[in-house]
């Protein structure tokens, strides 16, 4: 099927009433794609391209060795301009396993009202692993689905979180969507990360350059997302107050190394170990943003970067 019939599709689905509000999702919708007439580059600041270098030498990340097939990181000031202090075959797209469910949670976010209930399915509670807690039949707002995927890294949520308009739909929009923000060695297959069953489909790619995009851009225009990531555990309730469970974090480093505000985990057995962090900068108003993709030892890996920084960066 072309992409303007599926775009076309996609129109007419939200064209429909839905009873459950999915209004909300029309409206959205028109404004994404007329917004991509009307703008043929990314506007955001927050995705302008690489512009300067530190002296590696200097900062003592020359001699850096990590077991990562990909790494980068990268220090953004408040007006999203970049100084890459580490690289590592960043720009070889790579599998991202659940580092897909950023990519997720922003669509989600983008074209659903946070308030929206959600029938937990048959086929949600399918997915491999069982973070989560989800019981099929059982109705759960996008916001809480939300908070399951990113600090448990739910596969079951995430595909939930899909069902509204259809899985299908919900791909072509996330890969609409990195497009958009310029992610051009980046795609999706599934919302999960999952590896496919035949192990000769492809899988979600991305590099580890595309993915610091993608954090400038939950950073400027999804803060709501870091704050979700930022919890180490959180006691997610129900409307009538019953607590569903207690959701406790992937992410080992998070309250460990203090200057960490948020970050994602993944693991499949084509991705390996891959790890985001975003990290309150040395200086005012500045963010580092580290990537870890394919890795045998991701926190040690993450450790690494994080010391070469904060270690040798001079006030």
């Amino acid at each position: 099927m072309s992409k303007n019939i599926k775009l076309f599709l996609l129109i007419i689905l939200i064209s429909f009433p839905f009873w459950w509000g999915i209004n909300v999702l029309e409206k959205n919708l028109e404004n994404f794609f007329y917004a991509k007439e009307i703008e043929k580059n990314p506007p955001s600041l927050f995705i302008a391209q690489i512009s300067q270098n530190y002296n590696l030498q200097d900062r003592n990340f020359e001699n850096l060795e990590i077991e990562a097939k990909s790494g980068i990181s990268v220090e953004i000031d408040s007006q999203g301009k970049e100084i890459v202090l580490f690289k590592k075959n960043e720009n070889e797209p790579m599998p991202i396993a659940s580092l897909t469910k950023l990519m997720t949670a922003i669509v989600a976010l983008e074209f659903y009202d946070p308030e929206l209930r959600v029938q937990i399915s048959k086929e949600a509670i399918s997915q491999a692993e069982n973070n989560g807690e989800l019981k099929m039949g059982e109705i759960l707002k996008v916001k809480d689905l939300l908070y399951i995927m990113l600090i448990e890294s739910s596969n079951d949520a995430a595909y939930a979180l899909t069902e509204i308009i259809g899985p299908e739909g919900f791909q072509d929009l996330m890969n609409l969507k990195a497009k958009d923000m310029g992610l051009n060695m980046t795609h999706f297959f599934n919302p999960t990360g999952l590896d496919p069953e035949d192990s000769t489909e492809p899988t979600n790619y991305s590099t580890a350059q595309d993915l610091v995009k993608l954090v400038k851009y939950l950073l400027k225009e999804h803060p709501e997302i870091l704050k979700i990531l930022a919890e180490k555990e959180y006691p997610l309730r129900l409307e009538n107050g019953v607590l569903h469970h207690l959701l406790r974090n992937t992410n080992e480093l998070l309250g460990e190394i203090p200057e960490i505000i948020g970050g994602k985990t993944g693991f499949t057995e084509r991705a390996g170990g891959c790890l985001i962090e975003i990290l309150k900068g040395r200086r005012a108003g500045t963010y580092l943003i580290n990537v870890i993709l394919n890795s045998p030892a991701r926190f040690e890996d993450m450790k690494k970067l994080i010391a070469s920084y904060y270690g040798t960066l001079r006030d």
